[in-house]
């Protein structure tokens, strides 16, 4: 029985990277660079189409501000969970959220080619179409504000300029199904290479920078840093934890304590603790210590995909998104200290909800990849009771 459990899983996962990978067209080699010299476009009709491996700038539309319908659709732990509309046609999110120096909550719509920002306070999202073809997968924001995605279709990696109304293209010195993307302190943006078993860093002073897992067909996943600038990654098909020393190059790893459970994201919490998910074992784990310990979730088939830790130290997760999966379609909550777990219902079907963030006031937010809403839980009434 186990072997079919992994030929499933293994054939499930290669049919969503082929689905998600049919957004574009695979990139070959680097083609030369676009023009330099761009201007913001007046109408999205007006956008280029970027091709695999064509570095450079391009343009950008901006779009006016909109404010789209919100609703209460629920509570979890005392907190009010808001579903705002998103402004999208055709909505299919990307992986992930991210927030920029002025606290604006930013998410990327895949199909539509586009970024889109959230005002926190004023819930007004504005969205920059990006080139066609770009499908923007990842998102991360710099110190700076300038918005990292990742192309993955393509295999690019893309710099968007929101104040300039233009993106930059740059093409890694080598394929191998781009996909993850996080910044570092120091405003390094690192991404995951799973279909050739490497991390790779890239500045603008020093360019691209390599590493390959000493494990192969290891497909690294989700990354995170600790306190020292060192890059912490799951291993999703050898069932690891892995740990890069940049000033060094040494990769070290460990083995989970549960196989099979394709271990997906990696997050570095405010005591240095890693915390990683499980989607195929229905856990949270935390490595600390050189230890780790492991969290079920009640939801059978629930695929535990992103988490964050709150102001008081519980974790709030996202059942679903992963590899296009509905999981439980959940929204989770964990007391660390007790191993407790709440769960809540959302009133989407498949919504597949996948990338949380923590704002500024506390609040959470976590996209629908196909729920077309993007969810806010409100932050934590003063001398609410837990």
């Amino acid at each position: 029985m186990e072997m079919n459990k992994l030929t499933i899983i293994a054939i499930l996962t290669t049919l969503a990277w082929n689905a998600d990978r049919a957004l574009a067209a695979p990139a070959p080699e680097p083609q030369g660079r676009a023009e330099e010299a761009v201007a913001g476009a007046t109408s999205p009709r007006d956008l280029p189409t970027i091709r695999p491996g064509l570095e450079g700038v391009y343009p950008v539309y901006v779009a006016p501000p909109v404010k789209t319908r919100s609703r209460v659709i629920g509570t979890l732990k005392g907190r009010e969970i808001i579903a705002i509309e998103s402004p999208a046609h055709v909505s299919g999110m990307g992986k992930y959220m991210s927030l920029d120096p002025s606290g604006d909550v930013w998410y990327v719509e895949s199909r539509e080619d586009k970024a889109v920002r959230i005002n926190p306070t004023t819930l007004e999202m504005t969205q920059y179409f990006v080139p066609k073809g770009a499908a923007p997968y990842s998102v991360a924001v710099d110190s700076k504000g300038v918005v990292w995605m990742t192309a993955h279709g393509i295999e690019m990696l893309i710099e968007l300029h929101p104040s300039e109304a233009k993106v930059i293209a740059h093409q890694p010195p080598s394929h191998g199904f781009l996909i993850h993307i996080n910044i570092a302190d120091d405003d390094t943006v690192w991404f995951t290479q799973p279909g050739n078993n490497q991390i790779v860093s890239y500045r603008h002073d020093r360019g691209f920078k390599e590493y390959p897992t000493p494990t192969k067909q290891s497909g690294p996943g989700r990354l995170d840093f600790d306190a020292h600038g060192d890059v912490w990654f799951p291993e999703l098909y050898t069932d690891k934890l892995a740990k890069l020393e940049v000033a060094t190059g040494k990769i070290t790893e460990w083995d989970m304590p549960t196989k099979n459970a394709l271990p997906a994201g990696v997050r570095v919490d405010a005591q240095n603790a890693i915390w990683i998910s499980e989607p195929m074992a229905d856990k949270l784990a935390i490595f600390r210590n050189g230890k780790f310990q492991e969290f079920q979730v009640p939801t059978r088939g629930s695929v535990v995909s992103t988490n964050v830790s709150d102001e008081l130290g519980n974790v709030w997760f996202t059942e679903g998104g992963w590899r296009g999966s509905a999981g439980g379609n959940k929204l989770g909550w964990l007391d660390p200290r007790t191993g407790k777990v709440e769960e809540f219902p959302l009133p989407f079907e498949n919504a597949q909800p996948l990338g949380i963030v923590r704002a500024r006031d506390n609040s959470l937010w976590f996209s629908l990849v196909t729920g077309g809403h993007i969810c806010r839980v409100l932050p934590r009434a003063p001398g609410a009771k837990l």
